[in-house]
């Protein structure tokens, strides 16, 4: 799909994977989670609402359409997950909890060979950049970046706008894998890492200045860092 802002020479190319490739893929995750014990609502129910999915779509549950700005906004900025560092996985769900008779939406980006503290203070600030970011400001965050590999790897910011007009919040749990984890993702499926390593977006320096300048929270960030590879 090739979308065009009209009136410029903007566009952005949406590729998907093929058809059968996505059954394919639907079939694998289907039977993963069956070893597991799970099932996925969809599997004998494609024609109605499974009982855990009508909570979210009862009459009267505005919360999920009062946070679609926040949606809209974050899915167009999806890319900046790559600034992390190395890209593993990504995955969001929302929490039925309103602030503001909104939802919160929850993302956990999975990545290696990133910057402890200081690349998710970059995502952050990148998030809420006053040029072009989310009009949102950090309201919470708790960093595990000290521990040792292995204790914790995950580490919790929440973003939300300051108008009233503008509902719900977006937590992002940045996941650094490292150590012992992190050597069995490369063992275990090597070509997949190693195509996982290209996607890895070099943050430049003066990106750090940059932010440093406008005020967004990333003090302490050094100027010169830059998340990537090595």
């Amino acid at each position: 799909m090739l979308l065009r802002l009209l009136g410029t020479t903007a566009s952005v190319t949406l590729l998907g994977l093929d058809l059968d490739e996505w059954r394919r893929a639907v079939a694998t995750q289907d039977q993963r989670m069956s070893t597991w014990g799970m099932t996925p609502c969809h599997q004998g129910r494609t024609d109605r609402l499974h009982p855990a999915e009508r909570p979210y779509l009862r009459p009267g549950h505005r919360g999920a359409a009062a946070s679609d700005w926040l949606t809209s906004g974050l899915l167009r900025r999806t890319g900046l997950v790559r600034a992390l560092g190395i890209p593993l996985a990504v995955t969001g769900w929302l929490n039925s909890r309103a602030r503001g008779g909104g939802e919160r939406w929850i993302i956990d980006p999975t990545f290696a060979e990133g910057h402890g503290a200081a690349g998710h203070r970059r995502l952050a600030a990148l998030l809420s950049a006053p040029e072009w970011g989310l009009p949102v400001t950090v309201v919470d965050k708790d960093s595990d970046c000290h521990l040792p590999p292995g204790y914790t790897d995950q580490c919790t910011t929440t973003v939300a706008s300051a108008r009233a007009d503008r509902p719900g919040a977006l937590e992002v749990r940045t996941i650094h894998r490292r150590g012992d984890r992190l050597g069995r993702i490369r063992q275990d499926r090597p070509t997949v890492y190693a195509a996982q390593e290209e996607l890895a977006h070099c943050v430049p320096a003066w990106v750090d200045r940059w932010l440093e300048f406008d005020g967004s929270p990333t003090a302490g960030v050094p100027g010169a860092a830059v998340t990537g590879r090595r």
